[in-house]
């Protein structure tokens, strides 16, 4: 009981002791004694404050990491799962810019012919005839027809065999029943183009002493009742042929990388050469207009000799 009364005494006596202080601190402000020993202590106290803050803060922050760990997992899920999704994204980005940059090509490609065509994409080889036909989405509904030449932006790729509606056949030049008239671009010397499947072209010249060596560009020549517009871009002569008496081969290199087709274009007005004048539209001359017929050279010496004989006889 003594030992209660001593504290509650004592603890009465700090108590008043404190207010005591307080009150003469707070009066004398930071003139008092009491300011000088408040920042005395700060001075004393504050190095070893120092040192059990640096001992305790690594332990806070462990602490707050374990609290952390949970938020961080989520947000390391959340960042995976969009590195996913752009992961999957670049191929088919990749494909889009190719596409952009092929289909630009075409309209350049239809820009420097100066053609109006329909443009489509190659949807497959039908079964059993790689490298003679491949199959597009465009048709009948957008004025495709039989005969039409189909240019990639390289080059002439074949021409339309079958047609429906909404889709049509092309036979690749490849095709070894394919045959084309061409030329030499250098020197427009005439030719027939064949195909020979995943083989060079073979170019056969209607005269064998043509001038005609490798590195020469190969085009496409109009010819009666063709539906081919002249001049389309074929390929490259690579080497000569063995060939027999009276004739000449020449291999021809495409410039279509037919293996990699994937957008083309139908020439839709390509100016077709009639096979023969039809005579409603043969326009006659007017009347007293008709040239005089060229005269008949054995005439002309007959003319003569008769001029002479009578010169003779005088």
């Amino acid at each position: 009981m003594a030992d209660r009364r001593r504290s509650r005494t004592l603890l009465a006596v700090f108590t008043l002791v404190a207010l005591v202080l307080i009150t003469i601190d707070y009066r004398l402000g930071d003139d008092g004694f009491t300011a000088a020993v408040r920042r005395g202590a700060v001075v004393a106290f504050s190095p070893v404050q120092e040192g059990f803050a640096a001992v305790v803060r690594p332990v806070g922050s462990f602490v707050a990491t374990i609290g952390e760990l949970g938020s961080l997992r989520e947000q390391n899920a959340a960042l995976e799962a969009e590195l996913n999704e752009l992961t999957e994204q670049l191929p088919s980005v990749a494909n889009l810019e190719r596409e952009n940059a092929e289909l630009r090509e075409l309209l350049e490609m239809r820009e420097r012919l100066e053609l109006t065509t329909s443009a489509a994409r190659v949807i497959g080889q039908p079964p059993g005839e790689q490298g003679s036909t491949v199959l597009i989405d465009t048709g009948a509904d957008q004025g495709v027809d039989v005969g039409m030449a189909v240019l990639s932006a390289r080059g002439l790729v074949g021409k339309v065999t079958e047609v429906t509606a909404s889709h049509a056949r092309v036979e690749l030049l490849t095709s070894p029943s394919a045959r084309y008239a061409v030329r030499v671009a250098e020197n427009a010397e005439t030719g027939l183009l064949r195909g020979q499947g995943a083989d060079p072209f073979q170019l056969e010249l209607l005269d064998p002493e043509a001038d005609a060596e490798p590195g020469d560009e190969v085009v496409t020549r109009t010819f009666q009742a063709s539906t081919i517009p002249d001049g389309l871009p074929i390929g490259e002569i690579i080497e000569e042929q063995s060939a027999g008496a009276g004739e000449r081969f020449l291999l021809v290199r495409p410039y279509v990388d037919f293996r990699r087709l994937s957008f083309v274009q139908v020439v839709l007005d390509a100016p077709e050469a009639p096979a023969d004048l039809d005579p409603d539209d043969v326009i006659e001359p007017e009347e007293g207009e008709r040239p005089d017929p060229p005269s008949d050279p054995d005439d002309g010496d007959a003319e003569d000799e008769a001029g002479d004989d009578g010169a003779e006889e005088e």
